[in-house]
């Protein structure tokens, strides 16, 4: 298992260059029959299409990179798309950019700054995250610490999960793996010991990456 950098949802973004109309759609794809399901699916939702240009990341038990021109020149497409996801070090990820050609001959050059561009746009629009290793705990707190611990939470960017308010309040959450230890001795030190934390299983988790 390791941390990577992914998109942070499925989406699309569309320009027009020249009276063609490109279409980036992007999903997270998290093995190559996934890829595949999402390329075929855009392709049947897009076949009127006069090109659907593909290229995907996955890894599964080694890392996958596949890409497509679909009938464009050799190069000048899937390439292009794949070479936006390299350089933006991205995993679990297929996109496939649809193009309707509006009657204007792009050229070589032409066609990889478009396919390269509507790529990134659309990268740029979805957002990144971080899908990071985490170790969970299960947390239980006496009702009269709940807002002084929410707080610190929030301060802290931690996010209680499964909230559950009983006697107690218990909730679950996961911290970074490098961190984790210390975090736990903070809370232990701070609220002096009044909060029970148990661990519980480590999970990806996605943490949104800031834009530059």
């Amino acid at each position: 298992m390791q941390n990577y950098k992914t998109i942070a949802n499925t989406g699309s973004h569309e320009k027009d260059i020249k009276k063609s109309r490109f279409i980036a759609h992007i999903a997270q794809t998290f093995s190559e029959a996934e890829a595949n399901d999402f390329i075929q699916k855009i392709r049947e939702q897009e076949s009127g299409a006069t090109h659907n240009c593909t290229a995907f990341i996955v890894m599964e038990n080694v890392k996958t990179e596949r890409m497509s021109d679909d009938g464009e020149p050799s190069g000048t497409a899937g390439s292009p798309i794949l070479n936006v996801l390299q350089q933006q070090d991205l995993l679990n990820v297929t996109v496939v950019v649809t193009r309707y050609f509006g009657g204007i001959k792009l050229g070589a050059g032409g066609l990889i700054r478009a396919y390269s561009s509507t790529t990134a746009e659309a990268v740029k629009e979805i957002g990144l995250v971080e899908n990071r290793i985490q170790q969970g705990y299960e947390l239980t707190i006496p009702y009269h610490l709940f807002d002084k611990f929410n707080n610190y939470a929030q301060t802290e960017k931690i996010q209680l999960e499964n909230k559950q308010f009983a006697i107690d309040v218990k909730c679950e959450v996961f911290l970074d793996l490098d961190t984790a230890e210390q975090t736990e001795q903070n809370i232990r030190d701070l609220f002096q010991n009044q909060i029970t934390l148990k661990k519980t299983k480590q999970s990806y988790k996605q943490v949104p990456i800031a834009a530059n």
